[in-house]
C-alpha cells in the first residue's frame, strides 16, 4: 500500500503534530514514523493528531 507522504504537509496536518512521529534528539527538524525517517513539517494519509495530554509532555 502507498502511505502517499508528502515533504511539505499543510499545517495542522504535519508530522510533528501526529502520535505516530517521533523527534530526533539532534535534528527537531526531523525524526521517524514507524521506523521511516521523515521531516516534521512532513505527512501522509495516516495523520492522527496527538492527545491534549501528550501535547503538554
Amino acid at each position: 500500500m502507498e502511505i502517499m507522504y508528502k515533504q511539505k504537509a499543510e499545517p495542522g496536518k504535519q508530522c510533528q503534530e501526529c502520535q505516530s512521529f517521533t523527534v530526533n534528539p539532534s535534528n527537531a527538524a526531523a525524526g521517524t514514523c514507524f521506523g521511516k525517517d521523515v521531516v516534521a513539517e512532513g505527512g501522509c494519509m495516516f495523520f492522527k493528531a496527538k492527545e491534549a495530554n501528550e501535547e503538554a509532555k
